[in-house]
């Protein structure tokens, strides 16, 4: 399904928004309520595969527990003619991912912003006891002057909580090679301090235009995140302040334990903490 003035239930096709690896992305009009809304599919291919459909009824099931302007609303699971689809907010932004690309003069002055919606959404989700585990720039939504939405729950595991809580959860190495913690890779126990550590790759990325770690391999860019120093953030972007500095550093520990504990606490910081020396403006990025 990718053309215009098909349907999904109800749901009328009029755009094809975007097209990833196994999901399509469309714009659907419902006529009785005389709204737009997401319709998130999985290509023909998959939607065959046991596991992608699942992945699917997942995020749904995660995303009915949660309510915040900073998260995407899914309203519906559902199934058309032997597709599985979500439907859910319009919300037409571009993700963070596509922003970074454009380059740091194009998106400075709207760091300040992007940071803390980013760890606001993520707080929210560690207060509902959720683990996203795959926080990355292309997993949120953001429009200048329409904030900040949250995506994608596929991979998202409930923390346990309790004596439980001692012990994580363990589960096989999922998430995305630029941005996994140390403990998703090594298959160790998981809990919202991954979120943390992720975010630190993503925040690293936004200040200095590049991920903390590369490689010319998957398997070399794991172990850096696993054994490699930390970079120096304000080696990479001089206008960055120390105690900013110093907060991505500590997000970005190999060990849990030296991390902040979660996104409801990060946010705290985040909020008392100057992000840049100077701040940058539209005009003026403040220089890398």
């Amino acid at each position: 399904m990718s053309r215009a003035d098909e349907y999904f239930g109800k749901y009328r096709i009029v755009n094809v928004v975007n097209v990833g690896q196994t999901s399509t992305l469309l714009q659907g009009y419902d006529s009785d309520s005389r709204q737009f809304f997401g319709i998130k599919t999985l290509q023909n291919r998959f939607a065959r595969d046991r596991l992608q459909p699942s992945f699917l009824k997942w995020e749904y099931d995660v995303a009915k527990t949660l309510s915040h302007e900073k998260i995407i609303k899914i309203h519906e699971f559902s199934w058309d003619n032997r597709l599985p689809y979500l439907v859910m907010e319009w919300f037409p932004e571009q993700n963070v991912k596509t922003l970074l690309n454009r380059g740091y003069d194009s998106y400075a002055y709207l760091i300040p912003q992007i940071v803390c919606e980013m760890t606001e959404s993520l707080g929210y989700l560690h207060s509902k006891k959720w683990v996203h585990r795959d926080v990355k720039p292309d997993n949120f939504l953001f429009g200048e002057g329409k904030g900040l939405k949250m995506i994608d729950f596929a991979l998202t595991k409930k923390n346990k909580t309790g004596i439980a809580a001692m012990f994580g959860f363990r589960s096989k190495a999922q998430g995305t090679a630029s941005y996994i913690a140390p403990e998703q890779i090594l298959s160790k126990s998981i809990d919202p301090r991954s979120d943390v550590y992720s975010l630190g790759c993503t925040l690293f990325e936004l200040l200095s235009g590049r991920p903390p770690y590369t490689a010319n391999s998957v398997q070399e860019l794991l172990q850096k995140h696993i054994s490699a120093q930390i970079p120096s953030l304000t080696a990479k972007n001089r206008n960055v302040t120390p105690e900013m500095a110093d907060l991505v550093y500590a997000m970005l520990a190999k060990k849990p334990d030296y991390r902040p504990k979660n996104c409801t606490e990060l946010y705290k910081h985040i909020l008392s903490v100057r992000i840049f020396k100077k701040t940058p403006t539209r005009e003026n990025n403040g220089g890398i």
